[in-house]
């Protein structure tokens, strides 16, 4: 079966990725989360790309996969909202597949963590609502062979996703303090069991290009069939987890993650080359080549002005590396935790992949800032947002 989407099949390339492709990015207004505005929002969104059966297939096994970064309420918006996973689960239930829906955030998760998280993010009650199943992604993985990978040839991937017949991502609109922009590419960092997470960290660790490296080979082997984007409510400065809510008002679809972060880098004001998973999904021939090869059957789109403040001034990765290798100390940001708002829940220390994080019961967590490779997962993951991002006075001035 064949469509906007492509070929349906298990492990199998969903959508031609080739450079100078003109894969369609479709929007639509939706001004609030109330339920029967964002399924007529998701509908209408996804009608220009011939519906949700283009996609999907009576019968198949489907996983939904949200970004939960972390075991925060809706209106928080650091997750993809409940109302928008509601309407595309919907969907696919009517197209008359099974539905599973999942993700895993970073660090070390439980059965009981995770069930708290689904409570918290509003997800317990669209799977109780719809009826369908829960995937924990922690129990089980398979390690996957990526053979022509930039950076690994094969990835530890969570039996959830490699057992789908379909994936259908469904990010939310947030800069990020590493990657700028997260959202439909970055949320396939999900795929792979939480603590394993910093396993990969590591070997990226401050390079932006190398990690936007990890997360195109990530998406190769089992790319999503449709993207869909949370951009009702979007997070500008210090995302993905401790910014501030923007008002954008649309959701957006599309069977290509990358034209769908392509599209998502012009709403927020950003050029496309700044964006690491963009940059490197061009010089690689994945994705469209630029945004003028994107095609938008729906609405058409414009940027919200002002454009997105973003996660904080003169980012290392427009910084040429011998100067940063030589000033790392008076150029480098760092993770400092706020003793005032910290519960010393232990997290930030249980989620650091180089281990930069002491912890003993009881007391404020320490950061051993020689060993910290500003991955900042301490600060995607401080459920109290006790953890900021601070930028050395030198930065600041170069910034203004």
């Amino acid at each position: 079966m064949a469509g906007p989407c492509g070929f349906i099949g298990r492990a199998v390339r969903i959508y031609p990725m080739n450079a100078g492709s003109a894969p369609p990015v479709s929007l639509a207004r939706c001004r609030s989360y109330d339920r029967d505005e964002v399924r007529a929002a998701v509908a209408a969104c996804l009608a220009p790309l011939g519906g949700i059966g283009a996609c999907v297939r009576p019968g198949s096994r489907v996983l939904v996969k949200p970004n939960l970064l972390s075991s925060r309420p809706p209106e928080d918006g650091v997750t993809t909202h409940p109302e928008v996973v509601r309407a595309v689960v919907e969907q696919v239930q009517a197209a008359g597949a099974t539905v599973i829906v999942g993700d895993s955030p970073g660090g070390r998760n439980t059965r009981s963590s995770y069930d708290a998280l689904l409570r918290n993010t509003g997800m317990q009650e669209v799977i109780d609502a719809t009826g369908c199943a829960a995937a924990y992604f922690d129990d089980a993985y398979d390690e996957v062979p990526v053979p022509a990978g930039a950076t690994f040839r094969r990835f530890r991937i969570a039996r959830a996703v490699t057992e789908a017949d379909t994936v259908i991502c469904v990010s939310k609109l947030k800069t990020h303090q590493l990657t700028l922009l997260t959202g439909a590419v970055k949320v396939l960092y999900g795929y792979i069991p939480g603590i394993a997470k910093a396993e990969y960290h590591l070997h990226t660790r401050t390079d932006a290009d190398t990690f936007a490296d990890l997360l195109l080979d990530l998406g190769s082997p089992f790319p999503p069939a449709l993207s869909v984007m949370d951009a009702v409510v979007g997070m500008e400065g210090h995302g993905p987890s401790q910014g501030t809510l923007r008002q954008v008002g649309m959701v957006l679809a599309s069977p290509s993650p990358h034209a769908l972060d392509m599209a998502a880098a012009r709403i927020m004001g950003f050029a496309p080359e700044e964006v690491p998973t963009i940059r490197r999904a061009i010089a690689r021939g994945i994705g469209p080549a630029g945004p003028e090869a994107i095609s938008f059957p729906g609405e058409p789109l414009e940027a919200v002005r002002p454009p997105f403040v973003r996660p904080g001034p003169i980012p290392l990765r427009h910084v040429p590396a011998p100067l940063v290798h030589l000033a790392g100390r008076l150029l480098a940001s760092r993770p400092v935790i706020r003793a005032s708002a910290c519960s010393q829940c232990g997290k930030c220390a249980e989620s650091c992949p180089p281990l930069a994080i002491t912890f003993v019961k009881g007391r404020v967590p320490r950061i051993r800032h020689h060993r910290c490779i500003r991955c900042f997962c301490c600060q995607e993951l401080c459920p109290e947002g006790a953890v900021e991002v601070t930028y050395p006075w030198i930065r600041r001035v170069l910034s203004t």
